[in-house]
């Protein structure tokens, strides 16, 4: 399990086409808006402004720059840090020293974007990193609105150097894609203040006190903001002994501006602490200049923040979450400045627990990238809600349905927004239908909720909301939840039910009624039936939990029907899969069966793995189905929505007046009820291979890291149709790792399922546990050398209580020896052996509740049974 390093930068001049320049790493907290830096070095696709859509965000940031200068006896080396900008070089007569694409590199680690000046004709080696603090589990830090720019220059030569850096924010205050108003506010120079010996920062409305120390610049408007693009930005920089900050206001758009500003950091590395006069002047440079001797470095930090409170969407002020704690752009930057070495550090942190692991790297990188949709679609507003857009270009918030493939993201790194999103999708209520929960709580808004274009029920979204409410309670262990949620899950699962008119236990539906809602299903479809009979299991498990046994019997003693009409109307023998649908019995519909071969058909069976609630569907039926998935709708560049068994694409009927584009692929899902269930039904390499194929067209060929669409034609090798902007389901690669892992943290019970499904050959892994309570680590390993013996040594960051913990072991062996050790010592267990499906398992049961925190060792070691020989390639 190995890959090419995530370490590597590439060039800007890698990019050959378009999309890969303007998508770059997003930078900016969660629900504060962002900027993305990319591969050319310019601040792009600009949401800062409460301008979040595709349709409002600004391009780039065209008179913002970076810039540094090395100075020895008279001879200057200057660079501007990026490939191009705005500003009238040419006009001003200047030769812009813009670093060549093919001397910048750059590597985009969500959320970091790393740059290297790789030129050897350069004095100084200088890197800088641009990062926003996402850290997860730390709420407060990762909604802040800010960047941070972190610069570290080092001198491998015998000579000093007198250097430089410049910043050069174009004030965009009002602004928007289409709107840039020429009143955006002032510019002013921020002064170091001391009060009884406590350094403060405080702008002034004038030029600089020379006797006061410059500790940055603000720019726009206090108070009184008229729009919700309105507020103000802060320019600052780490306060260092010996290092000199300056600064300059000037017109971007003037030459002769431009020219008195270049001239002064180009001969004397330093500006002149001047504001322009010119009104239309909306440019601020700060510069830090200082000495560096000979084999020293030197690190300066920039920190950019902004503050836009007011947040109007559809008349109504939801204002912006960050505003609760913060009262202008310079409280955001100084709180920046003073922990930033925090925040550097614990970005680092998460990011290295995956770096490290003996996962592929491919995957490392995926799963670190894919969660960049956290500062290009989330909303956190004054009233503390969360959600997240589908996608920018149609931005309707907590999409329900899709959001149970990607909301495993926001479940990991930040457990109580993920809380607090399915509980505010749980508050409306239809009047007519109490248990239809709706599928968007708005649009730019989490105060318009609507079930979307579809005028009949989508049943799936009600599904997904059980199956969501049972995942978030056993994941995190809070009662609140269950207690919370559960009348809204009794009528979401009462209302699906009266929609089984034929009382075989599985619903029926007619029209495109699904989460692909461009697809027609008559009667009973695979895709929402089998995600139905994992909420048979899960919703009756909840009720027990909570007391109500006559409510938990009902559907216990309906899960058996509902799993013999699923077998009995969906198998079909002939393609050997589960059928899309059929339609016994249904006068409306237009045939009695689609026989298409449906990606999504094992959908349930896929959360059921994932949540454990066990095997649902015959093993051998799903490995048929797997194989037929794999045969008909795997292909070259992805996997084909709905395929018939001649090879031909599922077509909608003549009535319905539009395809259902299931010739194209939905990516991020497939890595989902396709791929991780190919990894946990004994086809590990297989959906690994789907996975990065995945990556590889879409990361690597696209270059679209940080703008995945959520449909791709197979074709073209290239996005398509709606949601081609930064579609939220690219968190679906957490998936991918609990299925590798096998992994799952029943945290009210205490039990830990840890089953790793690794690629032919691989009997090892070293990697990182996501938890919504906790980081892990996880190391196992085993071998077949004389007897059978596994090994795992589980570790957390905070303790947490186990009473069981549930291992996978290969079916010859019939017992082993248990040893168990924890921080405390030699702990007393049991254990017992049983099966879910084809899988033989062994629970360990500790005599007293374990709390595992820095160490918990398990070593089995094969007492009886027959001979085991692990898989390997073929002739090793």
């Amino acid at each position: 399990m190995s890959g090419a390093s995530i370490g590597s930068f590439n060039n800007a001049s890698d990019a050959a086409e378009s999309e890969q320049q303007t998508a770059g790493v997003p930078l900016g907290g969660v629900g504060a808006g962002c900027c993305e830096l990319g591969r050319d070095g310019r601040f792009r696709n600009i949401t800062i402004n409460n301008n979040r859509t595709a349709e409002s965000r600004i391009d780039v940031a065209p008179g913002t720059i970076l810039a540094v200068r090395a100075a020895r006896r008279g001879k200057v080396a200057l660079r501007i840090l990026q490939t191009e900008s705005a500003l009238p070089f040419n006009e001003a007569g200047i030769a812009a020293p813009y670093t060549a694409s093919q001397r910048l590199a750059w590597r985009g680690v969500y959320p970091c974007s790393h740059y290297k000046l790789d030129d050897p004709t350069y004095p100084l080696e200088v890197t800088w990193t641009a990062l926003t603090p996402v850290i997860p589990y730390d709420h407060e830090a990762s909604t802040l609105p800010l960047i941070f720019l972190s610069f570290y220059l080092q001198n491998p030569s015998e000579v000093s150097y007198e250097v430089s850096l410049v910043m050069n924010w174009e004030n965009l205050c009002g602004c928007a894609r289409g709107n840039f108003p020429e009143k955006r506010g002032p510019i002013r120079p921020v002064l170091v203040s001391r009060d009884q010996d406590k350094k403060t920062l405080e702008a002034q409305s004038h030029e600089p006190d020379p006797q006061r120390m410059i500790a940055g610049l603000e720019f726009g408007f206090r108070e009184d903001f008229r729009t919700s693009a309105e507020g103000n930005y802060a320019l600052l920089i780490g306060q260092q002994r010996d290092v000199q900050v300056t600064m300059m206001g000037w017109n971007e758009r003037n030459p002769r501006e431009l020219e008195v500003f270049w001239n002064q950091f180009h001969d004397g590395g330093r500006l002149g602490n001047k504001l322009s006069r010119d009104e239309a002047g909306h440019s601020g440079a700060l510069c830090a200049s200082f000495d560096l001797a000979p084999q020293q470095s030197r690190n300066i930090v920039y920190v950019l923040a902004w503050y836009c409170p007011k947040y109007v969407a559809r008349g109504i002020d939801q204002r912006n979450g960050y505003a609760n704690n913060f009262r202008s752009a310079i409280e955001v930057a100084t709180q920046g400045l003073t922990y930033h070495q925090y925040y550097f550090k614990a970005v680092e942190d998460w990011q290295r627990r995956i770096m490290t692991s003996t996962l592929p790297q491919w995957l490392s990188k995926a799963l670190i990238n894919n969660n960049y949709v956290m500062s290009t679609n989330t909303l956190f507003t004054g009233g503390n809600d969360f959600a997240m857009f589908e996608s920018p270009a149609d931005p309707r918030t907590s999409t329900l349905d899709r959001r149970l493939y990607s909301s495993i993201g926001s479940l990991l790194f930040f457990p109580n927004f993920e809380e607090g999103e399915l509980a505010a999708i749980a508050r409306p209520r239809d009047g007519k239908d109490p248990g239809r929960i709706y599928r968007h709580l708005g649009l730019e808004s989490v105060h318009q909720p609507s079930h979307g274009s579809t005028s009949a029920p989508m049943l799936d979204t009600s599904i997904a909301f059980v199956l969501m409410a049972y995942r978030n309670y056993f994941m995190t262990g809070k009662r609140f939840i269950l207690d919370h949620l559960f009348s809204r899950v009794k009528e979401a699962m009462a209302f699906v039910l009266a929609h089984d008119r034929d009382g075989d236990g599985l619903p029926e539906q007619s029209g495109c009624t699904m989460t692909r809602d461009r697809w027609a299903v008559y009667g009973t479809n695979s895709y929402t039936s089998g995600l139905w009979i994992a909420a048979l299991r899960a919703y009756a498990r909840l009720a027990r939990r909570l007391g109500d046994k006559a409510e938990a019997l009902a559907y216990e003693e309906l899960l058996p029907r509902a799993l013999e009409s699923f077998d009995r109307k969906l198998w079909y023998e002939e393609g050997g899969y589960y059928r899309f649908y059929c339609a016994t019995g249904i006068d409306d519909a237009p045939q009695e069966f689609n026989d298409a071969c449906d990606s999504a058909q094992l959908a349930g069976q896929w959360y059921a793995d994932f949540l454990c609630l066990g095997q649902l569907l015959p093993p051998e039926k799903v490995k048929k189905a797997l194989g037929a998935i794999c045969k008909l709708n795997d292909q070259r560049n992805g996997v084909a929505q709905g395929v018939m068994l001649d090879g031909s694409v599922c077509t909608n009927p003549d009535s319905v007046g539009f395809p259902p584009e299931a010739e194209r692929a939905w990516p991020a899902f497939d890595m989902g009820h396709y791929a991780s269930l190919m990894i946990t039904h004994g086809y590990p390499d297989r959906g690994l291979f789907s996975v990065q194929k995945n990556c590889k067209n879409v990361h690597a060929r696209r270059g679209r890291v940080f703008n995945q669409p959520m449909m791709w034609d197979l074709d073209a090798n290239n996005a398509v149709g709606w949601g081609q902007d930064r579609h939220m389901g690219s968190m679906t690669a957490w998936h991918v790792l609990y299925a590798l892992q096998g992994f799952h943290l029943n945290v009210p019970d205490g039990v830990l399922w840890f089953r790793p499904h690794l690629p032919i050959g691989v009997f090892s892994l070293s990697a990182p546990l996501f938890t919504p309570i906790s980081f892990g680590w996880v190391r196992f390993r085993e071998d077949d050398e004389k007897t059978y013996r596994q090994f795992v040594q589980l570790t957390f960051d905070s303790p947490i209580y186990l009473k069981t913990l549930v291992l996978r072991l290969p079916a010859e062996v019939e017992d082993v020896k248990v040893e168990c050790e924890s921080e405390n010592g030699i702990e007393d267990v049991d254990h017992i052996f049983g099966y879910d499906g084809s899988e033989r398992l062994i629970e360990i049961m500790a005599k007293k509740p374990i709390m595992i925190g820095s160490m918990l060792k398990v070593s089995l070691a094969q007492t009886r049974g027959g001979n085991v020989r692990l898989p390997r390639p073929a002739g090793r």
